[in-house]
């Protein structure tokens, strides 16, 4: 192969490791908007978060405090419902797994790619409301990803320009460490 040849070839050669390092960066990273999987039990957030008013916090007890919010333990769930709608079906699953000392398998809603890392206790702490990256969960049937959360999406908040405007750091650094 002739010098100029190789010359040629090298700038295709990049542009094709390029396309495969992205693709290969972004394949199944993450949960697409309106992702809505059925889970193995149809946890009703209209009655808890909506009906009843409960907080995030008391399932999710460790989004004030982790990089991840939690779910809640069997003995959460449990604590009411040992005495609370014992003849409903999907309270019979979860009753099920609390005998068998089994976890609820919930399946994840909310994935971002594992470069990126997102803290809910810095979010939480400053006053973002859960329903500003995870919708209406309390008027939700079944809950899904409500919003896109790919990087422009957040950056938005980052810079100032969401509803209500949030400001905070925006270097490359805040969120890929």
């Amino acid at each position: 192969m002739s010098m100029q040849r190789k010359l040629i070839a090298v700038p295709g050669f990049l542009a094709l490791a390029a396309a495969a390092a992205m693709l290969s960066a972004y394949a199944g990273a993450s949960s697409s908007e309106r992702n809505s999987p059925v889970q193995p039990i149809a946890f009703p957030h209209t009655v808890h978060a909506g009906t009843l008013k409960m907080n995030c916090v008391y399932c999710h007890f460790a989004a004030t405090k982790s990089p991840d919010p939690g779910l809640p333990s069997m003995s959460t769930c449990m604590g009411c419902h040992t005495v609370i709608a014992t003849s409903k079906p999907e309270i019979q699953k979860l009753a099920g797994f609390w005998s068998k000392g089994q976890p609820v398998p919930w399946v994840r809603i909310h994935k971002l790619p594992e470069y990126v890392h997102f803290p809910h206790m810095r979010h939480v702490n400053a006053g973002v409301t859960c329903q500003t990256c995870h919708g209406d969960v309390q008027n939700m049937k079944q809950v899904s990803q409500a919003s896109s959360l790919n990087m422009g999406w957040c950056v938005n908040c980052h810079v100032g320009r969401s509803n209500p405007p949030f400001k905070a750091r925006y270097d490359c650094a805040t969120c890929h460490y």
